[in-house]
């Protein structure tokens, strides 16, 4: 009798499990089928991922970083859709029938998913155009934002601050505002290095030391096209206003904030040694002779009645 029970329990599953389903625009589908889509999906999902590893791996020993993470990222785009595809028509989903499901649902998808099909779109984009590549050093000028390019992803971008927080922009940020990319064709920045000097100094002394402090730290840029040289931009109230003008390498302009720091300390020893004393601004304070009057006085009939 148990037997018989469950021959029966088993059975109504087994029929319910294979009996199609018609969803909306008259696609048919069968329960079993669905696992079957799920278990081609988790093996959909491996294999694509494995291409992916590989395709980079095969292309980063021809190409450069950034242009095989993006042949790589479209490859897995791809190995997705074309499997998804497939994989439908394997568990018998007619897919003429999905253009009548996809109008149904295009139009709450439209309104409600903008955004995400927005980013995708835009993501593929910078995968295409290569404006933002991995490895890149940006910084967006809305909101001042700058950091290494780490991932470009399907929705977002995730960049890496010099104060290793990890950041995740929405890739329409990056097409639809401003964004400058440091490190784009020519991996050289020029930073300036504000100072002051008294009066009297000797400037063309003044200009070799401030070559030779620029010279000396390895984030210098060593090419003759960009050599580091002295500004006297104004005469101020207390000496003349300078500028250090150096060009730094890519290591330089990734952490602007250190490098600043580094050239600054550089350059302050640098003027202790030579004995140039960085001037402090001074102000002189004039007192009006009917008031210096009244001070004396004041002062006058203060020590007269303390004695």
């Amino acid at each position: 009798m148990g037997m018989r029970i469950m021959h029966d329990y088993l059975g109504g599953f087994w029929h319910w499990f294979t009996t199609p389903w018609t969803l909306p625009g008259g696609m048919v589908v069968e329960p079993i089928g669905m696992v079957e889509f799920l278990i081609i999906l988790v093996f959909l999902w491996w294999g694509a991922a494995w291409v992916r590893r590989l395709t980079r791996r095969v292309l980063s020993r021809q190409l450069d970083h950034a242009t095989a993470y993006a042949i790589s990222r479209l490859t897995y785009y791809i190995v997705i859709a074309l499997g998804i595809f497939i994989a439908l028509q394997t568990v018998g989903v007619n897919l003429s029938s999905l253009a009548i499901l996809g109008g149904v649902v295009g139009v709450g998808l439209g309104f409600g998913l903008q955004n995400i099909f927005s980013n995708f779109a835009s993501g593929l984009i910078l995968l295409f155009e290569r404006s933002i590549k991995v490895g890149d050093y940006i910084q967006i000028k809305e909101n001042g934002l700058h950091g290494e390019v780490k991932k470009l992803g399907v929705r977002y971008t995730q960049i890496v601050t010099n104060d290793h927080v990890d950041i995740l922009v929405p890739n329409s940020q990056f097409v639809n505002g401003e964004v400058i990319n440091w490190s784009l064709d020519d991996p050289i920045m020029r930073i300036h290095i504000p100072f002051r000097v008294p009066y009297g100094t000797d400037r063309e002394r003044l200009r070799s030391l401030v070559i030779e402090t620029a010279l000396s730290l390895p984030l210098t840029a060593r090419d003759e096209r960009y050599p580091p040289t002295l500004w006297l931009n104004a005469f101020g109230d207390a000496g003349y206003d300078c500028e250090m003008i150096v060009w730094v390498e890519r290591a330089g302009l990734m952490r602007p904030g250190g490098t600043r720091a580094k050239y600054n300390w550089a350059l302050a020893d640098a003027l202790e040694q030579a004995g140039i004393e960085i001037p402090r601004p001074r102000q002189e304070v004039v007192v009006a002779p009917s008031l210096a009057a009244a001070l004396a006085a004041a002062e006058n009939s203060s020590s007269s009645s303390s004695t």
